[in-house]
């Protein structure tokens, strides 16, 4: 369990289980009285029930990190007919991950695709060199523990010589 990559305290668990089962009873209520008055299933009609029968907010991020609620949503709205196809990397990415992970994957996702092409090019190719930069290092580094390793051999060679 995790907020993004920093882990859940233990003495928090609890609270935050009982919160997200909330928030999925508040969503699967809402849901059940959008279909009862033949409203569609989207995410501000959600958000517009919750507060109404709970009178609290309710964000669009929250129902999409609870796996439970977004499951709940999934299952009750329509497919959006303008939004193309996920490409088989991002799909295969999604199936590679950590279900525990998802929510800050999806979260990060969208976020780079609202970003422009130019944008994330220039920032690949600045991680590519800091990857590359950072292969350097630690081949110089590798070079110095060989060196190190074989300096001390020879000394360790040369005590038990005498």
């Amino acid at each position: 369990m995790s907020r993004g990559d920093r882990p859940i305290p233990i003495w928090l668990r609890p609270f935050w289980e009982n919160k997200k089962r909330e928030t999925a009873r508040h969503v699967a209520t809402a849901v059940a009285k959008l279909t009862s008055e033949g409203r569609p299933v989207t995410f501000s009609s959600i958000r517009e029930a919750v507060g109404i029968l709970y009178g609290m907010p309710l964000s669009t991020n929250t129902i999409r990190r609870n796996e439970l609620a977004y499951e709940i949503y999934r299952q009750h709205s329509r497919p959006s007919k303008t939004r193309p196809n996920k490409s088989p990397s991002l799909i295969s990415l999604y199936q590679e991950s950590d279900p525990e992970h998802r929510p800050s994957l999806h979260a990060k996702v969208t976020r780079l695709l609202r970003e422009s092409k130019d944008s994330l090019i220039t920032r690949l190719i600045r991680t590519e060199a800091r990857i590359g930069q950072q292969a350097h290092v630690e081949n110089k580094l590798r070079e110095q523990v060989m060196e190190l390793s074989q300096k001390l051999l020879a000394f360790e060679r040369s005590i038990s010589g005498r």
